[in-house]
C-alpha cells in the first residue's frame, strides 16, 4: 500500500527532547510485519524529514546507483545526515540532537504530512515559512 501522508499537527517536545508522532501518522510507518519503522533525515527548508523504512529504502537505491566518478556532496551530505527512529515502550523518540540543532528546534513543533514522507519544523520557522505564502498563487504552482 502507497504511503500517503496529509495534515498538520503542533506539538511539543518533552524535557528529554522526546516527541510522539502524531497517531493519524503512525499507521503510515509501519513495515509489512506491522512494527513501527522509520528514520529521520536533514530536509530542504529548514526541516527534518521522516521517511517510512520502504520510501527510506527506494530512495537509497536509486542514489546508490551513481558511479563513484558521479559521487556528489549532497548525496555525501544525505546519507551523513539519517538517523534510525528508536521509539520506547510508549511510543515516543528521541529526536537526534545534531538534527535538532541544525533546524533550530527548541521546544515547540509543527508536524506536517507530505506525500510519501512527514515533515518535523520548529513552530517558529514553520510559520515564518508559510507566513507570506500566498495560497491561490502558492496552489497555481500544483497545475491542479
Amino acid at each position: 500500500m502507497l504511503n500517503f501522508f496529509s495534515g498538520k499537527y503542533e506539538h511539543q517536545l518533552d524535557d528529554k527532547n522526546r516527541l510522539r508522532i502524531p497517531a493519524k501518522f503512525k499507521k503510515g510507518l509501519t513495515n509489512e510485519q506491522g512494527e513501527v519503522d522509520y528514520s529521520f533525515a536533514l530536509g530542504k527548508n529548514g526541516c527534518i524529514y521522516v521517511f517510512p523504512y520502504n520510501v527510506l529504502e527506494e530512495i537509497i537505491e536509486q542514489l546508490t546507483q551513481e558511479s563513484l566518478g558521479e559521487a556528489s556532496v549532497a548525496t555525501m551530505l544525505f546519507f551523513s545526515h539519517i538517523y534510525a527512529a528508536e521509539e520506547d515502550m510508549q511510543g515516543r523518540v528521541v529526536l537526534p540532537s545534531t538534527l535538532k540543532q541544525l533546524v533550530g528546534i527548541k521546544k515547540d513543533i509543527v508536524t506536517v504530512g507530505y506525500g510519501r514522507r512527514l515533515e518535523i519544523w520548529s513552530a517558529e520557522h514553520y510559520n515564518e515559512y508559510v507566513a507570506n505564502a500566498n495560497y491561490d498563487e502558492e496552489f497555481k504552482t500544483l497545475g491542479i
